[in-house]
């Protein structure tokens, strides 16, 4: 009987200590959630910033040299369609999709 009751108090403790452990990691991983939510929120603002920066010096260029415009403006498009080919590619080669 004691044997059981000694057993009994370490399952406790251990319970105990287990509840204590995921808290604290639960409590972590909000922690790390959140910081990514933030991160995501400043990388969002500088895609924008970046954007109207783009935009406003295709503006001063298109209007000392039209030409060379709008081949960037071709060029980046074309940029854009191969980086959105090449993930197309990759995600189908992840999932196993060809």
């Amino acid at each position: 009987m004691m044997s059981q009751n000694r057993q009994a108090q370490k399952d406790r403790l251990m319970a105990e200590s287990d509840y204590h452990c995921n808290t604290k990691g639960e409590e972590e991983t909000r922690h790390i959630m959140e910081h990514l939510d933030h991160q995501d929120a400043v990388i969002l603002q500088i895609i924008k910033r970046m954007e109207e920066q783009h935009e406003e010096v295709m503006r001063h260029l298109s209007r000392l040299d039209p030409e060379m415009a709008r081949r960037l403006g071709m060029d980046i498009q074309e940029v854009s369609k191969e980086l959105v080919d090449e993930e197309e590619t990759e995600d189908s080669s992840i999932t196993g999709n060809s």
